[in-house]
């Protein structure tokens, strides 16, 4: 991320598509027909937490999301902010705007107001 310095990008998306969106990378990761699979890769995030079971069939293998403590509800909008067309794919989410910071300018800005580990985000901002 850091050596290409992408743009920051913000989104909001609807539960349905924050759990569309991962089941469509779950299955890109770990179809049934390797041909299928396009990825090595999970999408990693910040603010949520996914509990899956690989096992289940292609749509079906995300058992509970939630952001922070609480379930993920399909029609509540959640705010969410990534790097690249590979975070959330141009077909999710409304309201989407490439912000003027780029990946290292928010990392110095984080690093030279907070110490590494600490983290004051409100748990219902999403990172992807």
């Amino acid at each position: 991320m850091a050596p290409m310095n992408p743009p920051i990008s913000r989104t909001t998306l609807t539960g349905a598509e924050l759990k569309a969106m991962l089941e469509e990378n779950l299955e890109r990761t770990f179809a049934a027909d390797p041909y299928a699979q396009m990825g090595g890769y999970i999408k990693r995030c910040r603010g949520l937490t996914a509990f899956v079971k690989l096992e289940n069939p292609k749509g079906q293998r995300l058992d509970r999301l939630l952001v922070g403590d609480r379930p993920v509800e399909p029609e509540a909008d959640y705010p969410v902010a990534f790097v690249t067309a590979q975070g959330v794919p141009e077909r999710y989410g409304r309201d989407r705007r490439t912000l003027d910071i780029d990946t290292v300018g928010a990392l110095e800005s984080w690093f030279a107001d907070h110490t590494p580990g600490e983290t004051d985000l409100p748990a219902s901002v999403l990172i992807i």
